[in-house]
């Protein structure tokens, strides 16, 4: 069975000194992803390499050599994939496609890649599956992801760029577009809809918000007002015809959305969740989003969507 993986490449050598950028540039040039933890001497097996680890890094109170070792030698299989990215943001797809070795080259040495596998990768870009970025945020140099979704993607992603169906994937009868799409982006969906269809603009700034207490996702300025406001139309603040704020709130899953916890708020509210509503409405401060609406505009703007959500429409409609 396939397993999906991420990878730091982010070195730093016994001094300390190691450059990243030339790290990434050499895993890329040699086809390879790998780590450091280099040893005395040249090992002959993997055992031999655990045991002269043991020796050079547990005795220094090393905890990370361990774990990152045992999943570059042992762990990974041929046709894993991996994620790795570069210093930019950066994201490419592996898939390993030969056993652990050992090289103790200069080059290696010096960009601090020592222990690899070799890969066949492909690079896709900053625009990802949600699951995975979130992977490289904390955690260990290497470590599997556990999620469905994400493999799936993953799988779809390298078989597009590589131009063969390494991977089967089948569409399960109950899967839809929205259960494909993470939180986020579910969030960036609606933010390109209000500002592509609705006019408005999005602050980008209050999209950082993650205090639970706030009920908003971010926060639009309405493009009317703006333009009545900059023409003078509306000098009294009564006779402004359009509400100046708006504010987008969704839910992913099975997360039903009670409209009545957002009706005394300042703005506009644009709520959002493929669940539904406990009751729906569109007024000048409340508006239910319908799924149908939201589909009517992923098939609508489909070329100019990120690739993490484009390549979940592209998947579906191939299995039709």
């Amino acid at each position: 069975m396939t397993k999906l993986w991420r990878i730091h490449i982010r070195p730093t050598g016994p001094e300390g000194n190691v450059n990243v950028d030339e790290s990434v540039k050499l895993c890329l040039n040699q086809k390879i992803i790998g780590i450091g933890w280099r040893v005395g001497k040249k090992p002959s097996s993997k055992d031999e390499y655990m045991q002269l680890g043991e020796k050079e890094y547990d005795d220094r109170g090393d905890r990370g050599w361990r774990s990152a070792a045992n999943a570059i030698l042992n762990r990974m299989e041929i046709g894993d994939l991996v994620w790795f990215r570069d210093t930019k943001g950066i994201y490419y797809l592996g898939r390993i496609t030969g056993e652990w070795e050992y090289r103790d080259n200069e080059e290696n040495r010096q960009a601090g890649i020592i222990n690899i596998r070799p890969v066949e990768y492909y690079k896709v870009g900053t625009r990802i599956a949600g699951k995975i970025i979130n992977s490289f945020i904390r955690g260990r140099t290497v470590q599997q992801i556990h999620n469905d979704t994400a493999l799936l993607f993953s799988k779809v992603i390298y078989n597009e760029c590589s131009g063969y169906r390494y991977y089967q994937v089948n569409k399960r009868k109950d899967v839809d577009i929205f259960s494909l799409l993470s939180a986020e982006d579910l969030e960036d969906v609606v933010g390109l809809y209000l500002q592509l269809e609705r006019d408005y603009v999005l602050i980008p700034s209050s999209r950082g918000r993650r205090d639970d207490t706030i009920k908003y996702e971010y926060e639009l300025l309405n493009k009317k007002y703006v333009k009545n406001v900059l023409n003078k139309k509306n000098e009294k603040k009564n006779e402004n015809k359009e509400i100046e704020k708006a504010f987008v709130q969704v839910k992913s899953g099975n997360i039903i959305i009670d409209p009545d916890e957002y009706k005394e708020s300042e703005g506009t509210y644009f709520l959002f969740s493929p669940a539904g509503y406990k009751y729906t409405i569109e007024s000048d401060t409340l508006v239910t989003l319908s799924k149908s609406t939201i589909e009517q505009f992923l098939k609508k703007y489909k070329k100019i969507l990120p690739l993490n959500i484009r390549t979940w429409m592209n998947f579906l409609e191939e299995q039709i």
